[in-house]
Parts: C-alpha cells; structure tokens; sequence
C-alpha cells in the first residue's frame, strides 16, 4: 500500500476519533470553567491528535509522505486506539499520575520498546515533569493523587 494511502487514511481516522471523543466528552466548556479546571487537559490532548492527524492529511495530499511500512501494523493501531480512549476515561476516574504512568508504559510496551529499565525510568520523569508543570509553574493541579512540591522545598 502506498505511503499516501495509509497516511490519508491514518490522518481521517485518527481525526474522527478525537473529533467523537471530544464531543462526546462532558463537562461545561466555557471559557471560565476551562481555565480554573484541570479536566481540560484530555481536551488539549485531544485537539494535539487532531493538530497531528490534519498534518498527516497534509503531507498525503502534498505528496510527502515517506517508505511505505512493509505491512500494516493492525494490531499496533488498534491497541493504541483503545489504550488512548483508556486513558482518556482513566484520567477523570483514577487521575494524572497513575493513568500516565500507565498509559506510558503500556504503550511504549505496545509499541515494541522492551528496555523495562528505560520504560520506568522515562515514564516516570516524563509524569513528574508534566505534573510539575502544571502544579508548580502554572498553578493548576491536574486531578487524583498529589505528587510534593518542588517550590515547597525552597520555602
């Protein structure tokens, strides 16, 4: 299959489901309610994939996309989708850190990285950088269990 094929065809259906998903997600968006509430962040994910999946449109359309893959990853795509509308659930029901720690190590597992070592290691600074992103330099902590705060150290 041609490399502009799948990346048309990854593009319209990766952009379906955020677009579903985002719509589909509850809540009040209203300006005021989005900036004071942290459930915003699976909606900023999801406009991200949408961002992504318009980009993989634009490169089939313009004729740049790269080797075609020697055949096409089935079940890869379908973990991945199920995992990220997993998460997506997960992160209002369990919070931040368990469910991105989770999402970063099954995935990176379902995507064929197989160094245990590196997988902890990444998942978890890549969830203790985010948080303390959102904690300590935005002031918005995101939902769930609280990791300690680096500013308090200095304090």
């Amino acid at each position: 299959m041609k490399a502009r094929v799948l990346d048309a065809g990854y593009g319209v259906a990766v952009l379906v489901a955020a677009l579903t998903v985002y719509f589909a997600g509850g809540g009040d968006d209203t300006v005021h309610h989005v900036a004071n509430d942290p459930f915003w962040y699976p909606k900023v994910l999801l406009i991200l994939i949408g961002v992504c999946s318009l980009w993989l449109l634009v490169k089939s359309a313009l004729g740049r996309s790269g080797a075609p893959p020697s055949s096409l990853q089935w079940r890869a795509l379908a973990a991945t989708v199920v995992i990220s509308g997993a998460y997506l659930l997960a992160y209002e029901a369990l919070g931040f850190v368990p469910s991105t720690l989770v999402l970063m190590l099954v995935m990176s597992g379902v995507l064929g990285f197989r160094h245990p070592l590196w997988l902890v290691a990444i998942s978890v600074l890549f969830t203790a950088v985010i948080w303390y992103g959102f904690a300590d330099f935005l002031n918005r902590t995101p939902p769930g269990p609280a990791l300690p705060s680096v500013l308090s150290l200095f304090q």
